[in-house]
């Protein structure tokens, strides 16, 4: 497995289409066993999965991260206006991550490089726009953002390494940049993570 496919894996996860959704639940807090947290309102958590001919279009790399993801969740924006179009969703999924994982600016130093040349086999057009330490609820945290292009998909993404304890979660928003309300998207997402908590 190579190196920092925990985060690999949460966003290779989110290369989802809505024809393989299957909706679970659309309640306002979600638990995650040791977590909870809020989606954005009309997010529904689902049952992401790609059938074998969906997976056959994605590039290879991604379909090896894919393979090996453990994502805990995905919440789905299946309310947008084309909801019921076939196509990449905006998305939000947390993937737990069973070890301990100390942030520093070593880390990030680290990680530049070997997270840009693996997201840039990953996907085309990829390019890194952030990867710094930041806070999320006094929680020292990672955040890396990036634009790739999948399946001729222009996507943004935001992803969140939270450390608890021994464990850490990955949350990764994915949208659609070119959508007309892309802004406020990646607000409800942002708005999403900021209510985590931990139990």
């Amino acid at each position: 497995m190579k190196k920092y496919s925990w985060l690999l894996a949460g966003l290779a996860a989110l290369t989802l289409f809505a024809s393989n959704a299957v909706a679970q639940d659309d309640s306002d807090v979600f638990n995650g066993g040791t977590y909870e947290i809020t989606p954005p309102k009309g997010w529904i958590h689902v049952a992401g999965y790609l059938s074998e001919k969906e997976l056959k279009k994605l590039p290879e790399n991604v379909r090896e991260h894919y393979s090996i993801r453990n994502t805990d969740v995905i919440f789905m924006n299946l309310s947008a206006q084309d909801s019921k179009e076939k196509g990449f969703k905006d998305s939000l999924n947390i993937v737990t991550i069973s070890e301990n994982i100390p942030l520093s600016e070593d880390l990030v130093k680290e990680m530049k490089d070997i997270l840009t040349q693996q997201y840039q086999s990953m996907f085309t057009d990829f390019e890194m726009t952030d990867l710094e330490l930041s806070k999320l609820n006094g929680k020292d945290v990672l955040v890396v953002k990036g634009n790739y292009t999948v399946i001729n998909y222009k996507v943004k993404m935001e992803q969140t390494l939270v450390p608890n304890k021994d464990e850490a979660l990955v949350l990764t928003c994915t949208y659609d940049s070119t959508r007309e309300d892309a802004t406020t998207v990646i607000e409800n997402c942002q708005n999403a993570m900021k209510s985590l908590s931990f139990n």
